[in-house]
């Protein structure tokens, strides 16, 4: 059967939702997830002053994850500033979704909220804790016993997909920091198998890795990395990132990806970079590779409303605002930096970030 050439572009369109829709489809929830959270008490609860997640789901007694998701829609539509760390209303939200203005528009929007479907049927649930979905973390640190992040299968699979473009992302953005070539020695911090740790090794002969993540990883990294041309040039350390063990010292190269969305307060990543911090050397440079958010972007509400919904079963939000990033690091002994867009036009694009140690902690 010949198939049209209108009929090809037909089909591409469906495989393809551009983000203006996605924004669209997505900005359907808003009533729904508004009248949730109002009912709940959040915009009472920053009336006073801007307050963390992790302040706003304590005195609410909420999930924190969900919480800070939440919030995150909340700031992408308008209705919430985040400055510093910490979210706080805006004036539309002061004047119309507080209980207490003269002006609140709340029994309006009850009036025309939408009826949802699961899973964002479940938002309140969620919030509290009584949803359908377990809980299990899909961080890759802390150990849980379903986590993908330790099971060989799945990490053989994600080291061939990551030789599409990930890694040659990463190790171009290294060497054009003009201290690389100097690097001696290098943390790839909750590392895995040490995807990036070999890609980089390429690009300098004279730099040794030390990859640290929990034990049954690392088991398996010296089983299925073996055969890996500078296997001789990495050391795998078995080590858990939620608790206070050594990560060693004398680094002057510092790389750690995608391991702190479940730390990313600005307390959290604060402590985690002075720990960084006193394993470096004066004037070791960071490199921080995560996912981040433009809100300005279209796509930017679709990014969103899709880590609200997998933060029901416990995932935290999947991205860091570079400002909190380049404040967090500033506090924590670092400053210079140098960053890169993976694509300035996107709404979650990954950010490369780099940062050189100025003074100790």
């Amino acid at each position: 059967m010949r198939v049209s050439s209108q009929e090809k572009q037909r089909e591409g369109n469906q495989a393809k939702t551009e983000p203006f829709v996605k924004d669209l489809l997505s900005n359907c929830y808003l009533p729904f997830i508004v009248n949730t959270v109002a009912e709940l008490g959040f915009f009472e609860v920053l009336e006073k002053q801007p307050l963390t997640a992790k302040d706003v789901s304590t005195n609410l007694r909420t999930k924190e994850r969900v919480t800070e998701a939440c919030l995150e829609v909340l700031k992408t539509a308008k209705l919430l500033n985040f400055s510093n760390g910490k979210f706080g209303l805006t004036t539309n939200a002061t004047k119309y979704l507080l209980k207490s203005s003269g002006q609140n528009q709340l029994e309006q929007l009850k009036d025309n909220n939408i009826t949802v479907s699961r899973p964002m049927a479940e938002l309140k649930a969620a919030l509290l804790g009584n949803n359908s979905k377990s809980e299990a973390s899909t961080s890759p640190t802390g150990s849980t016993k379903t986590s993908p992040w330790q099971n060989k299968e799945n990490l053989i699979a994600i080291k061939n997909r990551m030789k599409s473009g990930q890694i040659e992302a990463v190790t171009s953005f290294m060497e054009s920091l003009p201290e690389f070539s100097t690097c001696r020695k290098m943390m790839d911090c909750a590392g895995s198998i040490g995807y990036y740790s070999f890609g980089i090794l390429e690009k300098n002969p004279n730099l040794t890795a030390h990859v640290y993540d929990l034990p049954q990883v690392c088991s398996i990294a010296l089983e299925v990395q073996k055969d890996e041309k500078d296997f001789n040039r990495v050391s795998f350390h078995g080590f858990d990132l939620q608790k206070n063990e050594s990560i060693g010292e004398g680094y002057d190269l510092f790389f750690v990806s995608n391991a702190l969305y479940g730390q990313r307060s600005k307390e959290q990543l604060v402590a985690f970079f002075k720990r960084a911090n006193k394993a470096m050397v004066m004037g070791g440079v960071l490199v921080s590779n995560h996912w981040t958010t433009l809100d300005t972007k279209e796509g930017s509400m679709g990014v969103v409303i899709s880590d609200l919904l997998s933060s029901f079963s416990g995932r935290p939000v999947h991205s860091i605002n570079e400002d909190l990033l380049k404040e967090a690091l500033i506090e924590a002994g670092f400053d210079g930096f140098t960053a890169k867009l993976s694509d300035s036009t996107a709404a979650k694009p990954v950010l490369l970030l780099a940062a050189r140690k100025v003074r100790g902690v």
